[in-house]
C-alpha cells in the first residue's frame, strides 16, 4: 500500500524561520527539560538584514529608450540635468533613504516632456509673443521719430536721436547685470518679470504726455529697456523645454523680432494718421501690456525652483567658471563680436544709400521691412540647421555668405534688383544669425544649467557693444569715404566708385567675414 501523500509544505517567512511554533519547540524537548511558564523570556528575534535603497534606473546608452522626440543617446544627460537641479538626496537611515529617492523618482517621472507636449509649445507660442512686442516695438522708433522731429519738437533733432538710439543700446546692455541676476535669484523671476513689464508700459504710456524733448530720453530711452528684464527667462528657460530641437525652437521665438519689425511700423503709422500721437501711445502701452501679462501666464520653469517644504530639497548648483577655459568660449566670443560690428549697418544706412541712388521702388524703408521679414523664416531655418550641421560649418557658411551679398549685391547695387537681393539675403543669414546661438550655448555649457543665461546674457551684451558702437563708427568711415572714392575705388563700378559707400561696404564685409574665420574654430559638439 503506497504511502499517503504528504502535505504541500507551507510557505515559510523570515520571521517564521527565525520564529518556530510553541507546539514545534514544545515537541522538541523532553517533558523534563520544558521551562515552567514563569520562568518563560521571550526570545530575542534577529533583525532582518539591512537592504541597500532601490536605484533610479538609468537605461544603458545602448538601449533605445522611448521618449518624446528625445534622441535616446541624450536620456541619461537628461536625467543627470533633473537631478541636479531638483536636488539631493538627503542622506539618513534606510527608510529616509528609499522614501526620498522613490521620491524623487516620481517628481523627476512627474516634470513635463521635453521637445514636444502642451506646456512645451505653449511656452515657445508664449515667449514668441513676448519677443515679437519688446523687440518688435524698437522698429517703431523710427516713424516715431520722423513724427517727434516734424511735429512735436523740431529744434531738438539731437536728443530726440539720443532718445531714439538709447532705447535699444541699453536693452541689448542691460543684460550684462540681469543675467546674473536671474542667475542668483530665481525664486524671483516672476516677480522681475512683472516689474519690467509695469516700468515698460508705464514708459509707453508716459511718452503720449511728454512736453519736452528731454522726456522722451527718460520713458522711451531710458525706462522702456526694462522690458529686458520681462524678456530674458523667455531666452534662457527655452533651454529646459526643448533639446533635441533646440536651435528650431529658439529659430522661432527670434523670428518674433522681424514679424515685429515688419508689421509695428505699418500699425503705429496707421494709428498716427487716424487718431494722433496721444491716443497712439497710451493704446500701444495697454496693448503691450495687456498682450505681455497674458503670455507671461505660460512663460515658466520647466524645473521648477521649489514646491514647498514637503518636496526634496532643490538647489541651484555653483557656478562652474572652468568654461571660461575653454577654446570654444573664447571663439564664440569673437563671432558675436565680430557678427554685431557689421549687423546693424545695413539697417542704418541702406534707406540714405538708396536715396543716394535714386532707388524708389522700393524705397529705402520697404528694403529695411523686407531685410526684417526676411529674417522671419531665417531665423527658423538657421535654427533648424544649427540642430542638424556642425556649429564651424553652419557658422560659417552663414557669416560667408552674408560677407559676399555685402561686396557683390549691395557693392554693385545700383538697381532696385540687386538691392531687393541684397536685403532677402541679409535678412536670411546676418539677421538671423541669432538662431544658431542655442546651439552654441549648448556647445558651452556642457549641460550646465546655471550657464545658458550667463552666456546669453554676455553674447546680448556683446551685440550691444556693436549697437552702440556701430553709429559712430560708421560715420567716421562715410566722412572718409569720398577720399576712397577718389583715390583707391577711382573709377570702381557700382557703389565703390559712384558714392561714398564703398568703404562702408567693406568694413561691414570684414567684420562678417572675420566671424566666420573665427566661426572655424568653434568646437563641434
Amino acid at each position: 500500500m503506497p504511502p499517503p501523500p504528504s502535505a504541500a509544505p507551507t510557505p515559510t517567512s523570515p520571521i517564521q524561520a527565525f520564529h518556530p511554533s510553541i507546539a514545534a519547540r514544545r515537541a522538541s524537548r523532553p517533558t523534563g527539560t520544558r521551562p515552567e511558564p514563569d520562568s518563560l523570556q521571550p526570545t530575542p528575534s534577529p533583525s532582518p538584514p539591512p537592504q541597500a535603497p532601490p536605484a533610479i534606473y538609468r537605461p544603458p546608452k545602448d538601449i533605445e529608450t522611448p521618449g518624446p522626440s528625445i534622441p535616446p543617446s541624450r536620456a541619461d544627460s537628461f536625467v543627470d540635468l533633473e537631478l541636479s537641479v531638483l536636488g539631493p538626496t538627503p542622506g539618513g537611515s534606510t527608510d529616509a533613504v528609499n522614501t526620498s529617492a522613490l521620491a524623487l523618482e516620481r517628481e523627476v517621472a512627474a516634470l513635463p516632456p521635453v521637445d514636444g507636449g502642451k506646456d512645451a509649445w505653449l511656452f515657445l507660442l508664449s515667449a514668441t509673443l513676448v519677443e515679437t512686442t519688446v523687440w518688435g516695438l524698437p522698429y517703431t522708433v523710427g516713424v516715431l521719430h520722423a513724427f517727434w522731429s516734424t511735429k512735436m519738437f523740431p529744434h531738438d533733432e539731437a536728443t530726440l536721436t539720443l532718445a531714439a538710439t538709447l532705447q535699444t543700446g541699453l536693452m541689448y546692455m542691460s543684460a550684462a547685470f540681469l543675467g546674473p541676476l536671474f542667475t542668483a535669484f530665481p525664486q524671483y523671476e516672476k516677480t522681475m518679470q512683472a516689474v519690467g513689464l509695469v516700468v515698460a508700459a508705464i514708459a509707453l504710456i508716459g511718452s503720449a504726455f511728454v512736453t519736452k524733448a528731454w522726456h522722451l530720453v527718460l520713458t522711451f530711452g531710458v525706462l522702456y529697456p526694462f522690458a529686458g528684464a520681462t524678456y530674458l527667462p523667455c531666452a534662457t528657460l527655452i533651454y529646459e523645454w526643448f533639446q533635441a530641437r533646440r536651435g528650431m525652437a529658439t529659430g522661432i521665438m527670434f523670428a518674433g523680432t522681424g514679424a515685429g519689425g515688419t508689421v509695428f511700423p505699418f500699425i503705429v503709422q496707421a494709428l498716427l494718421g487716424r487718431f494722433g500721437y496721444k491716443a497712439t501711445m497710451v493704446a500701444i502701452g495697454l496693448g503691450f501690456l495687456l498682450i505681455n501679462a497674458a503670455a507671461l501666464a505660460f512663460v515658466r520653469r520647466r524645473v521648477p525652483v521649489g514646491r514647498g517644504a514637503g518636496s526634496a530639497r532643490r538647489h541651484r548648483p555653483q557656478i562652474d567658471w572652468s568654461f571660461l577655459k575653454m577654446g570654444g568660449m573664447w571663439a564664440g566670443t569673437l563671432v558675436i563680436l565680430f557678427t554685431a560690428m557689421g549687423n546693424f549697418i545695413p539697417s542704418l544706412w541702406i534707406p540714405t544709400f538708396a536715396d543716394a541712388i535714386g532707388a524708389t521702388r522700393p524705397n529705402g524703408t520697404a528694403l529695411v521691412a523686407i531685410m526684417n521679414a526676411a529674417s522671419v523664416p531665417g531665423n527658423t531655418l538657421t535654427g533648424y540647421i544649427s540642430d542638424r550641421v556642425p556649429p564651424r560649418l553652419a557658422i560659417f557658411g552663414s557669416c560667408a555668405l552674408a560677407a559676399t551679398a555685402t561686396l557683390v549685391l549691395w557693392g554693385f547695387g545700383t538697381t532696385n534688383g540687386l538691392l531687393v537681393g541684397f536685403s532677402i539675403v541679409w535678412g536670411f543669414t546676418a539677421l538671423s544669425f541669432v538662431g544658431q546661438w542655442s546651439r552654441m550655448i549648448t556647445v558651452i555649457s556642457k549641460g550646465d544649467p546655471t550657464l545658458p543665461g550667463l552666456l546669453f546674457s554676455f553674447f546680448t551684451m556683446l551685440k550691444g557693444v556693436g549697437n552702440l558702437t556701430s553709429g559712430p563708427l560708421s560715420t567716421i568711415l562715410l566722412n572718409s569715404g569720398e577720399h576712397f572714392r577718389g583715390s583707391i575705388a577711382k573709377g570702381a563700378a557700382g557703389a565703390y566708385g559712384n558714392t561714398n559707400y564703398g568703404i562702408l561696404l567693406i568694413y561691414t564685409a570684414a567684420a562678417t567675414f572675420a566671424a566666420a574665420i573665427a566661426g572655424t574654430f568653434f568646437p563641434t559638439k
